[in-house]
């Protein structure tokens, strides 16, 4: 996407996806230094440029003055929770905190900011015995307060010549049969498991995003996706702040105009207020259980009832063309 203000904080930005000569496309992102519609598409255009043309970069460079040279990842990593995080969604801060406390600091946190280079990111990557999903969301944490700590804050610039990605030869989630999703739906006593499994499985909507939908985002044959609510509660915009329309099916769109309305939310709780997170996820397993549909696992072990009925969605979405 081209230059952007961001609701959020009302600044501006740029996001952009860079097909490299190799064929492979790589995500940049950026936040320029002066808060202008014309220094976020200067700082798009040297940074696509940075990417495929890594060479023009290898040079030594002058160090920046900087009050982050010098400082370990661990100072600099609260610098960062305080100044940079704040910008995001709860949810997202709140997941940030959690992988720099958790991982990034134990490992990186005696180092400093300026000698952190790809053996030390191969190290780190190396000594993580997790899913690779997981190791990439870590990576990319890594990857974002290396960026934000600024040029002099690490060895190689820019930062995007830091590989902070494992390639997954496989999906972390699984798809739900056809079949299956259909033995959930007959088997739902409770019509707000039965809107919500077609919601996922027909739809494509994330549990946050059916949680968070409003019987006034419904209008005829489709959906508008304008909010979700994270697993605390917080009302927050869909995931990549991305609002989309979906076109309702026959048998989703016969079940969400049965639904009692009981408040704003199309899937609440008998006071009105959305379904709370534990509970829909307690709801699902039991129904698996009682449909005899057995809840795929990925190859890593990843168990995600919910998201599996939307790769179900894709899945159809793909083999229609």
């Amino acid at each position: 996407m081209p230059a952007y203000k961001d609701k959020r904080d009302d600044r501006w930005r740029y996001r952009k996806w860079v097909t490299l000569p190799s064929g492979n496309r790589t995500r940049i992102t950026g936040t320029p230094a002066t808060d202008t519609k014309k220094a976020a598409e200067d700082a798009e255009r040297r940074h696509i440029d940075r990417v495929l043309h890594p060479e023009r970069v290898l040079t030594p460079v002058a160090p920046v003055a900087s009050d982050n040279k010098g400082m370990t990842v661990k100072e600099f990593a609260e610098r960062f929770m305080d100044e940079y995080l704040p910008r995001q969604k709860p949810s997202e801060r709140q997941s940030k905190k959690y992988i720099l406390s958790g991982s990034i600091v134990p490992f990186f946190g005696a180092m400093r900011l300026d000698e952190i280079d790809q053996s030390h990111v191969n190290a780190f990557i190396a000594s993580q015995t997790v899913a690779t999903k997981t190791l990439n969301n870590r990576l990319t944490v890594l990857s974002t307060m290396l960026r934000y700590a600024g040029p002099s804050g690490c060895k190689l610039i820019p930062e995007s010549q830091l590989r902070c990605h494992v390639r997954s030869m496989s999906p972390d989630v699984v798809a739900v049969p056809a079949g299956d999703v259909a033995k959930l739906i007959a088997t739902a006593d409770d019509d707000r498991y039965r809107v919500a499994v077609l919601l996922a499985s027909e739809a494509g909507l994330r549990i946050g995003e059916i949680r968070g939908l409003q019987h006034t985002d419904v209008r005829g044959d489709q959906l508008t996706v304008r909010r979700a609510i994270d697993q605390s509660g917080n009302v927050t915009t869909p995931k990549h702040d991305k609002r989309r329309s979906v076109p309702l099916s026959p048998a989703l769109k016969e079940a969400v105009t049965k639904l009692p309305k009981r408040g704003l939310w199309v899937l609440s709780d008998d006071d009105g207020e959305p379904l709370n997170y534990e509970h829909l996820l307690d709801g699902i397993n039991a129904l698996y259980l009682a449909a005899e549909v057995k809840v795929p696992v990925s190859e890593s072990g990843v168990t995600m009832p919910w998201h599996s009925l939307r790769h179900s969605f894709g899945t159809e979405c793909a083999a229609q063309g």
